[in-house]
């Protein structure tokens, strides 16, 4: 008997879910202000975040910006952040958040990259500078990256890439991450989140660079769902918002489970690796794509209940095959 139920274990599909643009501000009030956002994500959000993960099993990847939107670094002080919002912010996700996902820095600020030599910020987001940067200069931004987020105490097991920063140039990319994962935590594995197929033909993680010599491997992880939740963050009432979190729900798994993105995935037998953004389940305020989260995760134990096993996007990686 015992053995019959590890095989079955074995055979149950892998599910995660990919979280970009954790930090605790909202991300857009400063990359699009031109719109109207909020400055702030409370820390209540994150704690009600993951007690829902902890209620259902989730596991997956959490972003965490090492210094979100050039206000400065979560290891020292953040401008317009009061410091009791930051270290709350910080310790809710070491002791609630990291235990089920894997950390990640989103390289350095999703904003403006910043410049190593000077301590400024250049004038072309960090997508546009990683489309030029040689690898020693990506290597060595993603080091600080993975020093700023240690010295939090959060341990980081991959790379997140804000917008499409590194597809021009993956293999220089992937080497980076790779050469920089090994620098800081002499560890030989690591794997990043740079491609969305949500609506394109669904592929499973894959070596994207690896130096056999040394025993360095970095796996490329894709989402294969859209964000569900994004259309959410600019609705202009709560009753809107909430219907439109509905309607990415449906999106992914239809009220009566027959149809959607996710039993497409389960029924040709691929993972399912579903995204969403943090500024997409905070909704301004109206936490209407946290709600819809709940209802996709009852959906999801209702019809795929013991057939599915959540994991890290760090044990996903780990499947890559050779």
């Amino acid at each position: 008997m015992k053995g019959k139920r590890e095989v079955n274990n074995s055979m149950r599909r892998p599910i995660t879910l990919i979280i970009d643009d954790g930090a605790p501000v909202n991300p857009g009030y400063w990359l699009h202000p031109e719109e109207k956002h909020v400055p702030l994500v409370p820390n209540g959000f994150a704690l009600a975040f993951a007690n829902l993960c902890r209620e259902f099993g989730v596991k997956g990847k959490f972003s965490v910006l090492p210094m979100p939107n050039r206000l400065g670094r979560i290891d020292a002080r953040l401008n317009y952040v009061a410091p009791q919002h930051l270290a709350g912010f910080l310790d809710i996700v070491r002791k609630e958040i990291a235990p089920r996902f894997d950390i990640t820095p989103e390289l350095l600020t999703h904003h403006s990259a910043y410049n190593l030599e000077t301590g400024k910020f250049r004038h072309v987001y960090e997508d546009a500078w990683i489309r030029q940067a040689t690898v020693p200069e990506i290597t060595d931004y993603l080091a600080l990256a993975f020093r700023i987020l240690s010295n939090v105490g959060l341990k980081a097991t991959g790379v997140t890439s804000p917008w499409l920063a590194g597809i021009h140039n993956e293999k220089d990319y992937a080497q980076a991450i790779g050469l920089a994962f090994y620098r800081v935590f002499r560890r030989k594995f690591t794997w990043y989140f740079l491609h969305c197929l949500g609506e394109e033909q669904p592929r499973r993680p894959w070596v994207a660079w690896r130096n056999r010599r040394r025993g360095l491997k970095v796996v490329s992880v894709p989402a294969l769902t859209v964000d569900p939740f994004f259309e959410t963050i600019l609705a202009p009432t709560k009753t809107i918002a909430r219907a439109k979190a509905m309607e990415g729900v449906d999106k992914l798994l239809e009220r009566n489970g027959r149809r959607g993105r996710l039993r497409e995935l389960f029924d040709r037998g691929y993972p399912l690796v579903m995204l969403t953004h943090w500024q997409s389940l905070y909704s301004e305020g109206r936490r209407a794509g946290l709600e819809g989260l709940r209802e996709l995760l009852l959906r999801i134990e209702k019809y795929f209940g013991g057939r599915i096993k959540w994991v890290t996007v760090g044990e996903l990686a780990g499947t890559a095959a050779e």
